[in-house]
């Protein structure tokens, strides 16, 4: 057996160990996210575990979608557009 087969086999197993334990905790959050009823809260949660704009885009009420899209995009310009004026200052408060 050369040492790049060794290397290999006993590098192998702990990547993909850290890899379904990383998986895990990813299916873990987005779990508990289908269990919300309300299909807004729902979304925002699905946006923020996984760290995906498109779900954002679910968000029917107009403030929480923008809200959402600031966060998960980094954008403060999508907090602009926020109608609320306290949310709006909250949101370009958290996307410094």
């Amino acid at each position: 057996m050369t040492i790049n087969n060794i290397a290999r086999r006993y590098l192998f197993v702990p990547l993909c160990m850290i890899a379904v334990a990383w998986m895990g905790e990813a299916m873990a959050g987005t779990s508990e996210c289908y269990a919300i009823k309300d299909a807004d809260k729902r979304a925002y949660c699905l946006a923020q575990v996984k760290r995906d704009s498109g779900s954002c885009y679910r968000i029917k009420d107009g403030d929480n979608r923008n809200q959402c899209l600031a966060e998960i995009k980094g954008s403060r310009d999508r907090c602009y557009a926020i109608k609320d004026h306290d949310s709006r200052k909250a949101c370009l408060a958290r996307t410094r």
